[in-house]
Protein backbone atom coordinates (compact mmCIF):
# COMPACT_ATOMS: atom_id res chain seq x y z
CA UNK A 1 0.00 0.00 0.00
CA UNK A 2 2.70 2.04 1.02
CA UNK A 3 4.51 1.72 -2.41
CA UNK A 4 1.22 2.21 -4.39
CA UNK A 5 1.08 5.95 -3.10
CA UNK A 6 4.54 6.94 -3.05
CA UNK A 7 4.93 6.63 -6.81
CA UNK A 8 2.08 5.87 -10.08
CA UNK A 9 3.31 2.77 -12.55
CA UNK A 10 2.07 3.63 -15.90
CA UNK A 11 2.46 0.46 -17.95
CA UNK A 12 1.10 -1.80 -20.85
CA UNK A 13 -2.57 -2.15 -20.99
CA UNK A 14 -3.42 -5.31 -23.23
CA UNK A 15 -6.61 -5.08 -25.23
CA UNK A 16 -9.23 -7.60 -24.96
CA UNK A 17 -11.94 -6.35 -25.98
CA UNK A 18 -13.60 -6.53 -29.89
CA UNK A 19 -16.68 -4.87 -31.10
CA UNK A 20 -19.94 -7.03 -31.85
CA UNK A 21 -21.51 -6.98 -35.70
CA UNK A 22 -24.62 -7.39 -34.55
CA UNK A 23 -25.40 -5.15 -31.45
CA UNK A 24 -22.30 -3.00 -32.10
CA UNK A 25 -21.49 -3.71 -28.62
CA UNK A 26 -18.27 -4.29 -26.82
CA UNK A 27 -17.24 -7.81 -25.84
CA UNK A 28 -15.20 -9.04 -23.66
CA UNK A 29 -14.65 -12.52 -23.93
CA UNK A 30 -13.33 -12.21 -27.92
CA UNK A 31 -10.40 -10.23 -28.72
CA UNK A 32 -8.52 -10.43 -32.41
CA UNK A 33 -5.28 -11.03 -31.96
CA UNK A 34 -3.92 -10.45 -35.70
CA UNK A 35 -5.82 -7.16 -36.25
CA UNK A 36 -4.34 -3.74 -35.10
CA UNK A 37 -5.90 -0.76 -33.99
CA UNK A 38 -9.11 -0.33 -36.05
CA UNK A 39 -7.88 3.62 -36.88
CA UNK A 40 -5.07 2.07 -38.81
CA UNK A 41 -5.55 1.49 -42.47
CA UNK A 42 -3.84 -0.94 -44.80
CA UNK A 43 -1.27 -0.16 -47.50
CA UNK A 44 -2.91 -2.21 -49.78
CA UNK A 45 -6.39 -0.55 -49.25
CA UNK A 46 -4.40 2.68 -49.74
CA UNK A 47 -3.37 1.44 -52.94
CA UNK A 48 -6.34 0.06 -54.54
CA UNK A 49 -8.07 3.45 -53.37
CA UNK A 50 -5.36 5.48 -55.51
CA UNK A 51 -5.80 2.69 -58.33
CA UNK A 52 -9.76 3.53 -58.46
CA UNK A 53 -9.11 7.09 -59.02
CA UNK A 54 -7.04 6.68 -61.50
CA UNK A 55 -8.73 4.35 -64.08
CA UNK A 56 -11.87 6.02 -63.70
CA UNK A 57 -13.49 9.14 -65.67
CA UNK A 58 -13.79 12.43 -63.20
CA UNK A 59 -17.55 11.99 -64.21
CA UNK A 60 -17.85 8.60 -62.23
CA UNK A 61 -16.16 10.35 -58.91
CA UNK A 62 -18.88 11.04 -57.27
CA UNK A 63 -20.46 6.75 -57.72
CA UNK A 64 -17.04 5.57 -56.82
CA UNK A 65 -16.72 7.82 -54.03
CA UNK A 66 -20.07 6.57 -52.62
CA UNK A 67 -19.16 2.55 -53.75
CA UNK A 68 -15.97 3.38 -52.05
CA UNK A 69 -17.34 4.52 -48.72
CA UNK A 70 -20.37 1.89 -48.76
CA UNK A 71 -17.59 -1.12 -49.35
CA UNK A 72 -14.58 -0.01 -46.96
CA UNK A 73 -17.72 0.19 -44.20
CA UNK A 74 -18.55 -3.12 -44.72
CA UNK A 75 -15.56 -4.53 -44.37
CA UNK A 76 -14.80 -2.74 -41.31
CA UNK A 77 -18.42 -3.83 -39.75
CA UNK A 78 -17.52 -7.41 -40.79
CA UNK A 79 -13.69 -6.98 -39.16
CA UNK A 80 -12.19 -8.13 -42.59
CA UNK A 81 -10.71 -4.69 -43.42
CA UNK A 82 -7.32 -6.48 -43.44
CA UNK A 83 -7.87 -9.98 -44.15
CA UNK A 84 -9.39 -8.82 -47.73
CA UNK A 85 -6.53 -9.17 -50.64
CA UNK A 86 -7.24 -5.36 -51.62
CA UNK A 87 -4.45 -5.91 -54.61
CA UNK A 88 -6.54 -8.20 -56.06
CA UNK A 89 -10.04 -7.01 -55.12
CA UNK A 90 -12.30 -6.02 -58.54
CA UNK A 91 -13.28 -2.12 -58.55
CA UNK A 92 -16.57 -1.14 -57.09
CA UNK A 93 -17.97 0.48 -60.27
CA UNK A 94 -18.16 -0.96 -63.76
CA UNK A 95 -15.42 1.01 -66.39
CA UNK A 96 -14.62 -0.29 -69.98
CA UNK A 97 -11.66 -1.89 -70.30
CA UNK A 98 -11.14 -2.46 -66.76
CA UNK A 99 -9.90 -6.14 -66.88
CA UNK A 100 -7.16 -4.67 -68.66
CA UNK A 101 -5.93 -1.89 -66.46
CA UNK A 102 -6.66 -4.05 -63.47
CA UNK A 103 -4.08 -6.98 -64.60
CA UNK A 104 -1.63 -3.45 -65.10
CA UNK A 105 -2.28 -2.16 -61.73
CA UNK A 106 -1.48 -5.30 -60.33
CA UNK A 107 1.89 -5.25 -60.71
CA UNK A 108 2.46 -2.03 -58.95
CA UNK A 109 2.95 -2.85 -55.70
CA UNK A 110 4.69 -1.64 -52.70
CA UNK A 111 7.84 -2.98 -50.88
CA UNK A 112 6.48 -2.25 -47.63
CA UNK A 113 2.96 -3.91 -48.09
CA UNK A 114 3.46 -7.35 -46.34
CA UNK A 115 5.23 -6.07 -43.31
CA UNK A 116 2.90 -3.07 -42.78
CA UNK A 117 -0.28 -5.31 -43.18
CA UNK A 118 0.86 -7.75 -40.42
CA UNK A 119 0.36 -6.98 -36.44
CA UNK A 120 3.52 -7.18 -34.24
CA UNK A 121 1.27 -7.48 -30.89
CA UNK A 122 -2.02 -6.20 -29.07
CA UNK A 123 -0.02 -4.39 -26.60
CA UNK A 124 -0.53 -0.87 -27.66
CA UNK A 125 1.02 2.13 -25.97
CA UNK A 126 -1.67 4.53 -25.21
CA UNK A 127 0.13 7.52 -25.77
CA UNK A 128 1.34 6.26 -29.57
CA UNK A 129 -2.21 5.34 -30.09
CA UNK A 130 -3.11 9.10 -30.04
CA UNK A 131 -0.62 9.78 -32.05
CA UNK A 132 -1.97 7.20 -34.68
CA UNK A 133 -5.08 8.49 -34.24
CA UNK A 134 -4.03 11.67 -35.20
CA UNK A 135 -2.11 10.92 -38.20
CA UNK A 136 -4.94 9.05 -39.77
CA UNK A 137 -7.31 11.28 -39.32
CA UNK A 138 -4.14 14.10 -41.28
CA UNK A 139 -4.19 11.64 -44.00
CA UNK A 140 -7.95 11.33 -44.31
CA UNK A 141 -8.57 14.89 -45.24
CA UNK A 142 -5.39 14.58 -47.75
CA UNK A 143 -6.85 11.93 -49.33
CA UNK A 144 -10.41 13.05 -49.93
CA UNK A 145 -9.66 16.78 -50.40
CA UNK A 146 -6.53 16.52 -52.36
CA UNK A 147 -5.97 13.48 -54.06
CA UNK A 148 -9.33 14.22 -56.49
CA UNK A 149 -8.00 17.89 -57.15
CA UNK A 150 -4.39 16.32 -58.94
CA UNK A 151 -5.91 13.36 -60.38
CA UNK A 152 -8.33 15.60 -62.43
CA UNK A 153 -5.75 17.68 -63.43
CA UNK A 154 -3.65 14.91 -64.54
CA UNK A 155 -5.78 11.91 -65.66
CA UNK A 156 -2.48 9.87 -66.77
CA UNK A 157 -1.26 9.93 -63.19
CA UNK A 158 0.15 6.27 -62.16
CA UNK A 159 -1.95 4.92 -59.29
CA UNK A 160 -0.64 6.62 -56.24
CA UNK A 161 0.54 5.55 -53.18
CA UNK A 162 -0.41 7.85 -50.19
CA UNK A 163 2.71 9.36 -48.40
CA UNK A 164 3.72 8.38 -45.02
CA UNK A 165 4.52 11.67 -44.20
CA UNK A 166 1.95 13.36 -41.81
CA UNK A 167 0.24 15.81 -43.80
CA UNK A 168 -1.90 18.51 -41.59
CA UNK A 169 -5.38 20.17 -42.48
CA UNK A 170 -3.03 23.31 -42.51
CA UNK A 171 -1.24 22.42 -45.33
CA UNK A 172 -4.31 21.04 -47.58
CA UNK A 173 -5.58 25.15 -47.46
CA UNK A 174 -2.27 26.50 -48.29
CA UNK A 175 -2.19 24.72 -50.86
CA UNK A 176 -5.95 25.29 -51.86
CA UNK A 177 -5.20 29.09 -51.14
CA UNK A 178 -1.76 29.37 -53.08
CA UNK A 179 -3.78 26.96 -56.56
CA UNK A 180 -6.51 29.87 -55.90
CA UNK A 181 -4.16 32.92 -56.61
CA UNK A 182 -2.90 31.79 -59.45
CA UNK A 183 -5.81 30.86 -60.67
CA UNK A 184 -7.03 34.29 -60.16
CA UNK A 185 -4.00 35.91 -61.45
CA UNK A 186 -4.38 34.11 -64.59
CA UNK A 187 -7.80 35.07 -65.16
CA UNK A 188 -6.85 38.61 -64.58
CA UNK A 189 -3.89 38.90 -67.31
CA UNK A 190 -6.60 36.97 -69.57
CA UNK A 191 -9.05 39.77 -69.04
CA UNK A 192 -6.39 42.61 -69.84
CA UNK A 193 -5.45 40.92 -73.38
CA UNK A 194 -8.72 41.15 -73.92
CA UNK A 195 -9.65 44.68 -73.06
CA UNK A 196 -6.20 46.03 -74.99
CA UNK A 197 -8.19 47.09 -78.60
CA UNK A 198 -11.28 47.36 -77.92
CA UNK A 199 -13.74 47.15 -81.00
CA UNK A 200 -15.30 50.46 -80.80
CA UNK A 201 -18.14 48.95 -83.43
CA UNK A 202 -18.70 45.82 -81.46
CA UNK A 203 -20.49 45.70 -78.09
CA UNK A 204 -19.40 46.69 -75.29
CA UNK A 205 -19.71 44.59 -72.31
CA UNK A 206 -20.94 46.03 -68.86
CA UNK A 207 -17.51 46.09 -67.23
CA UNK A 208 -16.40 48.84 -69.96
CA UNK A 209 -19.64 50.96 -69.97
CA UNK A 210 -19.05 51.03 -66.03
CA UNK A 211 -15.55 52.32 -66.60
CA UNK A 212 -16.80 54.88 -69.33
CA UNK A 213 -19.76 56.43 -66.84
CA UNK A 214 -16.80 56.73 -64.26
CA UNK A 215 -14.23 58.73 -66.69
CA UNK A 216 -14.00 61.97 -66.89
CA UNK A 217 -15.49 63.40 -69.98
CA UNK A 218 -14.53 63.57 -73.33
CA UNK A 219 -14.50 66.62 -74.90
CA UNK A 220 -17.34 67.10 -77.28
CA UNK A 221 -17.58 70.48 -79.74
CA UNK A 222 -20.03 71.00 -81.71
CA UNK A 223 -20.15 71.52 -85.49
CA UNK A 224 -23.81 73.46 -86.40
CA UNK A 225 -23.77 76.54 -87.45
CA UNK A 226 -27.42 76.91 -87.62
CA UNK A 227 -28.47 80.02 -85.60
CA UNK A 228 -31.85 78.43 -84.87
CA UNK A 229 -32.93 74.62 -83.90
CA UNK A 230 -35.79 72.36 -81.98
CA UNK A 231 -35.60 71.02 -78.92
CA UNK A 232 -35.66 67.94 -78.84
CA UNK A 233 -35.52 65.21 -76.29
CA UNK A 234 -32.16 63.07 -76.59
CA UNK A 235 -32.54 59.38 -77.19
CA UNK A 236 -29.10 58.83 -77.97
CA UNK A 237 -25.64 59.89 -77.84
CA UNK A 238 -25.82 63.59 -78.89
CA UNK A 239 -24.24 63.96 -83.04
CA UNK A 240 -21.68 67.06 -83.25
CA UNK A 241 -23.24 67.80 -86.58
CA UNK A 242 -26.62 68.80 -84.65
CA UNK A 243 -24.76 70.38 -81.77
CA UNK A 244 -23.29 74.16 -82.60
CA UNK A 245 -20.73 75.62 -80.51
CA UNK A 246 -20.20 78.16 -78.43
CA UNK A 247 -19.28 80.81 -80.80
CA UNK A 248 -22.69 80.04 -82.59
CA UNK A 249 -25.01 79.96 -78.93
CA UNK A 250 -23.85 83.46 -78.32
CA UNK A 251 -24.95 84.48 -81.66
CA UNK A 252 -27.95 82.48 -81.23
CA UNK A 253 -28.79 84.28 -77.61
CA UNK A 254 -28.77 87.68 -79.41
CA UNK A 255 -31.11 86.33 -82.23
CA UNK A 256 -33.86 85.43 -79.54
CA UNK A 257 -33.14 88.37 -76.97
CA UNK A 258 -34.28 90.39 -80.15
CA UNK A 259 -37.26 88.45 -81.53
CA UNK A 260 -38.61 88.24 -78.03
CA UNK A 261 -38.47 92.41 -77.79
CA UNK A 262 -40.42 92.20 -81.07
CA UNK A 263 -42.21 89.34 -80.84
CA UNK A 264 -43.18 88.18 -78.11
CA UNK A 265 -44.21 84.51 -79.04
CA UNK A 266 -43.19 82.59 -75.69
CA UNK A 267 -43.93 79.44 -76.82
CA UNK A 268 -41.04 79.49 -79.82
CA UNK A 269 -38.41 81.68 -77.43
CA UNK A 270 -38.74 79.24 -74.38
CA UNK A 271 -38.37 76.20 -77.28
CA UNK A 272 -35.17 77.48 -78.89
CA UNK A 273 -33.88 78.54 -75.02
CA UNK A 274 -34.28 74.68 -74.26
CA UNK A 275 -32.21 73.51 -77.21
CA UNK A 276 -29.50 76.13 -76.36
CA UNK A 277 -28.94 74.76 -72.88
CA UNK A 278 -29.48 71.25 -74.07
CA UNK A 279 -26.42 72.34 -76.41
CA UNK A 280 -24.68 73.90 -73.75
CA UNK A 281 -25.16 70.90 -71.63
CA UNK A 282 -23.62 68.13 -74.27
CA UNK A 283 -20.53 69.90 -74.45
CA UNK A 284 -19.77 70.43 -70.38
CA UNK A 285 -20.00 74.49 -70.61
CA UNK A 286 -20.34 75.95 -67.36
CA UNK A 287 -19.26 79.56 -67.51
CA UNK A 288 -20.85 82.96 -67.18
CA UNK A 289 -22.57 82.25 -70.79
CA UNK A 290 -24.19 79.61 -69.09
CA UNK A 291 -25.39 81.40 -66.37
CA UNK A 292 -26.63 84.30 -68.48
CA UNK A 293 -28.64 82.02 -70.46
CA UNK A 294 -30.50 80.35 -67.65
CA UNK A 295 -31.19 83.87 -66.32
CA UNK A 296 -32.83 85.28 -69.06
CA UNK A 297 -35.05 81.72 -69.03
CA UNK A 298 -35.92 82.36 -65.74
CA UNK A 299 -37.03 85.58 -65.84
CA UNK A 300 -39.21 85.35 -68.91
CA UNK A 301 -40.40 81.75 -68.03
CA UNK A 302 -41.65 84.53 -64.75
CA UNK A 303 -43.27 87.16 -67.17
CA UNK A 304 -45.65 84.21 -68.42
CA UNK A 305 -45.99 82.72 -65.11
CA UNK A 306 -44.56 79.73 -66.48
CA UNK A 307 -42.98 78.68 -63.04
CA UNK A 308 -42.39 74.95 -64.22
CA UNK A 309 -39.30 75.76 -66.40
CA UNK A 310 -38.53 78.98 -64.06
CA UNK A 311 -38.23 76.18 -61.20
CA UNK A 312 -35.93 74.01 -63.81
CA UNK A 313 -33.61 77.32 -64.34
CA UNK A 314 -33.73 78.12 -60.92
CA UNK A 315 -32.12 74.50 -60.02
CA UNK A 316 -29.26 74.98 -62.75
CA UNK A 317 -28.47 78.31 -61.17
CA UNK A 318 -27.90 77.10 -57.71
CA UNK A 319 -25.49 74.36 -58.82
CA UNK A 320 -23.57 77.03 -61.67
CA UNK A 321 -23.54 79.61 -58.55
CA UNK A 322 -21.70 77.29 -55.78
CA UNK A 323 -19.21 76.33 -58.73
CA UNK A 324 -17.87 80.38 -57.76
CA UNK A 325 -19.37 81.36 -61.69
CA UNK A 326 -20.33 85.28 -61.50
CA UNK A 327 -24.27 86.11 -61.72
CA UNK A 328 -27.00 87.46 -59.68
CA UNK A 329 -27.51 85.16 -56.91
CA UNK A 330 -29.05 87.22 -54.76
CA UNK A 331 -31.75 88.28 -57.08
CA UNK A 332 -32.06 84.81 -57.39
CA UNK A 333 -32.45 84.50 -53.74
CA UNK A 334 -35.13 87.19 -53.24
CA UNK A 335 -37.07 85.06 -56.02
CA UNK A 336 -36.49 81.78 -54.57
CA UNK A 337 -37.72 82.86 -51.25
CA UNK A 338 -40.93 84.51 -52.85
CA UNK A 339 -40.98 81.29 -54.94
CA UNK A 340 -40.89 78.74 -51.70
CA UNK A 341 -43.94 81.42 -49.89
CA UNK A 342 -46.02 80.68 -52.97
CA UNK A 343 -45.39 76.51 -52.83
CA UNK A 344 -45.52 76.75 -48.97
CA UNK A 345 -42.45 74.68 -48.42
CA UNK A 346 -41.64 75.79 -44.82
CA UNK A 347 -39.19 72.94 -44.62
CA UNK A 348 -36.67 74.73 -47.40
CA UNK A 349 -38.01 78.23 -46.66
CA UNK A 350 -36.18 77.72 -43.54
CA UNK A 351 -33.33 76.36 -44.47
CA UNK A 352 -32.91 79.71 -46.90
CA UNK A 353 -33.56 81.76 -44.19
CA UNK A 354 -30.98 80.22 -41.45
CA UNK A 355 -28.16 80.05 -44.17
CA UNK A 356 -28.59 84.04 -45.01
CA UNK A 357 -26.16 86.29 -44.70
CA UNK A 358 -25.68 89.81 -43.80
CA UNK A 359 -24.95 91.38 -46.73
CA UNK A 360 -27.82 89.30 -48.48
CA UNK A 361 -30.43 90.14 -45.63
CA UNK A 362 -28.53 94.07 -46.93
CA UNK A 363 -29.68 93.14 -50.46
CA UNK A 364 -33.16 95.32 -51.43
CA UNK A 365 -34.79 92.83 -52.91
CA UNK A 366 -34.27 90.06 -50.31
CA UNK A 367 -35.02 92.53 -47.65
CA UNK A 368 -38.94 92.83 -49.40
CA UNK A 369 -39.09 89.13 -49.61
CA UNK A 370 -38.00 88.54 -45.97
CA UNK A 371 -40.80 91.89 -45.16
CA UNK A 372 -43.39 89.46 -47.65
CA UNK A 373 -43.04 86.23 -45.39
CA UNK A 374 -42.99 88.47 -42.45
CA UNK A 375 -46.73 89.90 -43.38
CA UNK A 376 -47.83 86.65 -44.30
CA UNK A 377 -47.08 84.85 -41.11
CA UNK A 378 -48.72 87.65 -39.42
CA UNK A 379 -51.69 87.68 -41.77
CA UNK A 380 -51.40 91.33 -42.46
CA UNK A 381 -52.89 91.85 -46.08
CA UNK A 382 -52.90 95.26 -45.60
CA UNK A 383 -48.79 95.56 -45.31
CA UNK A 384 -48.61 92.30 -47.82
CA UNK A 385 -50.25 94.33 -50.42
CA UNK A 386 -48.61 97.39 -50.58
CA UNK A 387 -45.43 94.91 -50.80
CA UNK A 388 -46.82 93.64 -53.86
CA UNK A 389 -47.31 97.21 -55.63
CA UNK A 390 -43.21 97.61 -54.84
CA UNK A 391 -42.05 94.29 -55.90
CA UNK A 392 -38.63 95.27 -56.86
CA UNK A 393 -36.55 93.98 -60.10
CA UNK A 394 -39.17 90.72 -61.07
CA UNK A 395 -40.56 89.92 -57.23
CA UNK A 396 -43.84 90.96 -58.65
CA UNK A 397 -44.30 88.36 -61.19
CA UNK A 398 -43.29 85.59 -58.61
CA UNK A 399 -46.24 86.79 -56.30
CA UNK A 400 -48.50 86.86 -59.26
CA UNK A 401 -49.08 83.13 -58.55
CA UNK A 402 -50.67 83.60 -55.22
CA UNK A 403 -51.99 87.08 -54.78
CA UNK A 404 -55.22 85.66 -55.78
CA UNK A 405 -54.72 82.97 -52.86
CA UNK A 406 -53.83 86.36 -50.12
CA UNK A 407 -56.42 87.97 -51.71
CA UNK A 408 -59.22 85.35 -50.66
CA UNK A 409 -57.55 85.50 -47.19
CA UNK A 410 -57.62 88.89 -47.00
CA UNK A 411 -61.37 89.31 -48.21
CA UNK A 412 -62.30 86.54 -45.59
CA UNK A 413 -60.71 88.36 -42.84
CA UNK A 414 -62.98 91.95 -44.40
CA UNK A 415 -66.34 89.74 -44.48
CA UNK A 416 -65.67 88.90 -40.65
CA UNK A 417 -64.78 92.54 -39.53
CA UNK A 418 -67.19 94.11 -41.74
CA UNK A 419 -71.12 93.54 -41.15
CA UNK A 420 -73.00 93.34 -42.55
CA UNK A 421 -72.15 94.55 -45.53
CA UNK A 422 -68.84 96.58 -47.04
CA UNK A 423 -68.51 99.04 -49.99
CA UNK A 424 -66.77 97.67 -53.22
CA UNK A 425 -64.61 101.10 -53.25
CA UNK A 426 -62.94 100.11 -50.06
CA UNK A 427 -62.46 96.17 -51.79
CA UNK A 428 -61.03 97.66 -54.14
CA UNK A 429 -58.73 99.55 -52.35
CA UNK A 430 -57.50 97.25 -49.98
CA UNK A 431 -57.03 94.35 -52.24
CA UNK A 432 -55.54 97.05 -54.89
CA UNK A 433 -57.21 96.27 -58.00
CA UNK A 434 -56.37 98.15 -60.73
CA UNK A 435 -60.09 98.48 -61.97
CA UNK A 436 -63.45 98.06 -60.65
CA UNK A 437 -63.58 95.34 -63.87
CA UNK A 438 -60.95 93.42 -62.39
CA UNK A 439 -62.39 93.41 -58.95
CA UNK A 440 -65.97 92.76 -60.48
CA UNK A 441 -64.20 89.38 -62.51
CA UNK A 442 -62.45 88.71 -58.88
CA UNK A 443 -65.57 88.13 -57.82
CA UNK A 444 -67.28 86.46 -60.49
CA UNK A 445 -64.27 83.85 -60.53
CA UNK A 446 -64.85 82.64 -56.86
CA UNK A 447 -68.78 82.82 -57.17
CA UNK A 448 -69.37 85.95 -55.15
CA UNK A 449 -71.15 88.23 -57.64
CA UNK A 450 -74.23 87.07 -56.39
CA UNK A 451 -73.63 88.77 -52.88
CA UNK A 452 -73.31 92.14 -54.70
CA UNK A 453 -75.72 94.66 -55.17
CA UNK A 454 -74.74 96.33 -57.85
CA UNK A 455 -77.46 99.49 -57.40
CA UNK A 456 -76.09 100.04 -53.76
CA UNK A 457 -72.50 98.92 -55.24
CA UNK A 458 -72.10 96.92 -51.67
CA UNK A 459 -70.89 93.56 -50.46
CA UNK A 460 -73.07 91.44 -48.23
CA UNK A 461 -70.15 90.40 -46.06
CA UNK A 462 -72.59 88.35 -43.70
CA UNK A 463 -73.80 85.95 -46.48
CA UNK A 464 -70.56 86.08 -48.33
CA UNK A 465 -69.28 84.81 -45.57
CA UNK A 466 -69.23 81.09 -45.65
CA UNK A 467 -68.58 80.77 -49.19
CA UNK A 468 -65.60 82.66 -49.33
CA UNK A 469 -64.42 80.76 -46.62
CA UNK A 470 -64.52 77.88 -48.55
CA UNK A 471 -62.70 79.31 -51.55
CA UNK A 472 -60.11 80.27 -49.58
CA UNK A 473 -59.72 76.83 -48.53
CA UNK A 474 -59.75 75.11 -51.56
CA UNK A 475 -57.16 77.88 -52.79
CA UNK A 476 -54.91 76.27 -50.17
CA UNK A 477 -54.34 73.11 -51.67
CA UNK A 478 -51.31 70.99 -52.20
CA UNK A 479 -48.93 72.85 -54.59
CA UNK A 480 -46.38 70.40 -56.74
CA UNK A 481 -42.66 70.58 -56.41
CA UNK A 482 -43.03 72.74 -59.29
CA UNK A 483 -44.92 75.21 -58.15
CA UNK A 484 -48.05 74.18 -60.09
CA UNK A 485 -51.65 73.52 -59.05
Amino acid sequence: MSSSKGKTAFGKVKISKSLNKKTGSVDEKSSTASSPAPTQWPDSLKNFVGRCFTLIDPSQRGVLEKNLKDLITEAMQSDSLWSTDWDNHPLPINIPGQDKEFEKSRTIKNSDMKNNAESDSQEIDMTNRQDISNSTRSKRIGRWDQLPKELEENKSIEPIVLPKKKKTKQNSSDERLTQDVERKAKRAQRFERQSVTPNRNSYSPPSELLYIQDAEPEEFVGRSQTLEKRYLRLTSAPDPETVRPLYILHQTLELLKHKWSQEQNYAYICDQFKSMRQDLTVQHIRNEFTVNVYEIHARIALERSDLGEYNQCQTQLRALYSMGIPGHPVEFLAYRILYLLHTRNRSDLNDVLIELTDSEKADPAVTHALAVQQALMERDYHTFMKLYLTAPNMGGYVMDSFIGRERLMALEIICKAFRPSIGLNYVITELVFETEEAAIEFLVRNKLLQYYDEQTRRLNTKDAYPTVQFVRMSAYKKIDIKGQI
